[in-house]
């Protein structure tokens, strides 16, 4: 039923149709609705998830109780792989953010087998993982380095058309600030010259204010 979207993810599109049908039959498919918790940081990963429609916000809570927003995923996913390739416990909670999420949840068995009988399919997980590593090390180092203008501007510098698509609350959830902080640095931007009264990006040298 969900072989199309599993050949849209980067990691599946390496398998043949054999071994995305055995995929398919061999996973167990739940719905959330929005605010329904996925796992717990804590939990024991004991399965890989696939996000096959909706949103999930991966996050933690801080020592002082705030929500630090580790990675939004919006898009047909892998997630979770590194916890139980290790069978460790989640760094984090997994919510669902949208209306409707959808996740298959598969066995680790089944997807270890496929590993071992495919090279390249180790290779790509690697790399997979690599990336996340890589997208973690870069929100550590924003939530901790840059200001509030600065995590704004880089938002905008990766994605120029988010404070048009999406609504001022859920980008400033993104940036772990307060709805006001956003409102007020938004404000500076167009003053500067880097947005225009709409909010749309009519100047995208944003390095300048990231140094």
């Amino acid at each position: 039923m969900y072989n199309q979207i599993l050949k849209k993810i980067e990691f599946f599109s390496l398998l043949n149709a054999d071994e995305i049908e055995q995929i398919n039959n061999s996973c167990q498919i739940v719905t959330l609705n929005r605010d329904n918790i996925l796992f717990y940081e804590g939990d024991l990963a004991k399965s890989f998830y696939i996000l096959l429609e909706g949103s999930l916000k991966l996050y933690k809570i801080g020592s002082s109780g705030n929500e630090i927003i580790m990675h939004h995923f919006v898009q047909p996913t892998l997630l979770a792989e590194m916890a139980t390739f290790q069978n460790d416990s989640f760094p984090a909670t997994a919510i669902s953010t949208s209306q409707v999420t959808k996740i298959a949840i598969l066995d680790k068995e089944i997807f270890i087998s496929l590993l071992q009988s495919n090279g390249n399919l180790s290779f790509h997980i690697i790399g997979s993982l690599i990336s996340k590593m890589k997208s973690l090390e870069q929100t550590i180092h924003k939530n901790l380095v840059y200001d509030a203008r600065q995590r704004i501007c880089a938002l905008l510098k990766d994605n120029p058309k988010i404070l048009i698509d999406k609504k001022h609350s859920f980008v400033a959830k993104i940036l772990n600030m307060a709805p006001e902080t956003l409102s007020r640095n938004i404000r500076k931007l167009r003053e500067k010259g880097y947005l225009d009264k709409n909010n749309i990006v009519i100047n995208d040298s944003f390095d300048e204010l990231l140094e």
